[in-house]
This record gives C-alpha cells, structure tokens and sequence, in this order.
C-alpha cells in the first residue's frame, strides 16, 4: 500500500462521512414536517369541531 493508497481511502473515507452528515439532518427535516402535518391537521380537526359545536350551545333553549 503506496501513501497515495491511503490518501485516496482518506478522501473516500471523508466523502462518505460528509454524505451520512448532510443526509442525516435532510432525513430529520422530513420527519419534523411529516409530524407538523399531522399536528396541525389534528389541530384543525379539533378547530372545526369546536366550532361546530359552539353555535349550538348558545341556542336558546325551548321551554315545552
């Protein structure tokens, strides 16, 4: 093994750890966002419910 060698599996070896670095926030980054969707879906699932019921609560109640 040449010193060449080395520096070749050097510059491999540090190409493959900067592509584990980038990709592992890219990854994060989705999850967060995949999360963020269903939170805010189930947010507003709640918002319309709660709004679908308010106008009701505040109807006048019939005396029989």
């Amino acid at each position: 093994m040449t010193v060449s060698d080395v520096g070749r599996e050097g510059v491999h070896l540090v190409s493959q750890l900067a592509g584990v670095a980038m990709s592992v926030p890219v990854v994060a980054g989705f999850v967060l966002l995949g999360a963020a969707v269903l939170v805010g879906g189930s947010l507003l699932d709640v918002g319309r419910k709660l709004l679908e019921t308010k106008p009701r609560a505040r109807e006048p109640l019939k005396a029989a």
